[in-house]
C-alpha cells in the first residue's frame, strides 16, 4: 500500500478542518481528498507534506489555506488556498516506484529539444515545461539545458543566468520527487541526471 493518497473525487462533501480526518478541499465543482499528514507533488516546489489547514488572511480576504512543508527544505513552507484552481496551482500525489525506474531509463534514452536561440521564447518555453508536471518533457528539458551547457563550455562560454536558473528548477523538480519516492539523497539523484 502507498504513503501516498490519490485524488478522489465525490459532490456534497463541506470542508472539514480535523487533522485526523480527511480534509475536503473543492476543485472548480469537484471535491478532492487530502489527508493531513499524507505528501503531495506542489507545482515547481517538489514533494511536501500537508502539514494542517490555518485559517489566515492574506491581502483583504480570510480563507482557509493548506500548510505545505517541502520534505528536503523543513525551513520553508506554502500557503495554498483551500479552494485553489487545479489550472493554476498544480497539486498531485507522487508517482509510484515503478514509474520513477520507468523514467530513470527514459533520462538514458531521451533526445533533447531542438534549441531555440530567442532567449524570450527559449525562456518562456521553459517555463511552460517546468510548469506541466510532465516528467518526460521535463527530463527532455533537463538533457537539452545539459547539452548546451557542455557546448558553451567548449567554445568558452557559459550559459545565460536564466539557462542555468531553469536546469536547476528541472533538476529540483525531478530530483526532490524521484529521491523522496526511493528513498534516496536528492544530490544523488541529480548527479545521475546531470552524467546521462
Amino acid at each position: 500500500m502507498s504513503i501516498f493518497t490519490d485524488l478522489c473525487y465525490n459532490s456534497d462533501v463541506q470542508i472539514e478542518k480535523q487533522a485526523k480526518k480527511p480534509c475536503i478541499i473543492v476543485l472548480s465543482r469537484k471535491v478532492s481528498v487530502m489527508q493531513i499528514g499524507t505528501f503531495v507533488h506542489y507545482s515547481t516546489k517538489g514533494i511536501c507534506q500537508v502539514r494542517e489547514i490555518e485559517t489566515m488572511k492574506f491581502s483583504s480576504e480570510t480563507k482557509d489555506y493548506y500548510v505545505l512543508v517541502p520534505v528536503f527544505d523543513r525551513n520553508s513552507k506554502y500557503y495554498v488556498p483551500t479552494d485553489y484552481d487545479p489550472q493554476r496551482i498544480k497539486i498531485r500525489s507522487a508517482i509510484a516506484p515503478a514509474m520513477v525506474e520507468e523514467l530513470m531509463g527514459y533520462a538514458k534514452t531521451c533526445q533533447p529539444y531542438e534549441w531555440v536561440s530567442n532567449v524570450h521564447e527559449r525562456k518562456a518555453k521553459t517555463e511552460e515545461i517546468l510548469h506541466s508536471s510532465d516528467h518526460k518533457r521535463i527530463l527532455r528539458l533537463i538533457k537539452t539545458l545539459r547539452c548546451h551547457e557542455e557546448h558553451q563550455k567548449q567554445i568558452g562560454k557559459k550559459m545565460y543566468l536564466s539557462d542555468a536558473k531553469a536546469l536547476r528548477s528541472a533538476l529540483h523538480i525531478i530530483s526532490d520527487e524521484f529521491a523522496f519516492v526511493r528513498g534516496e539523497d536528492p544530490k544523488t539523484v541529480a548527479a545521475y541526471l546531470e552524467a546521462v
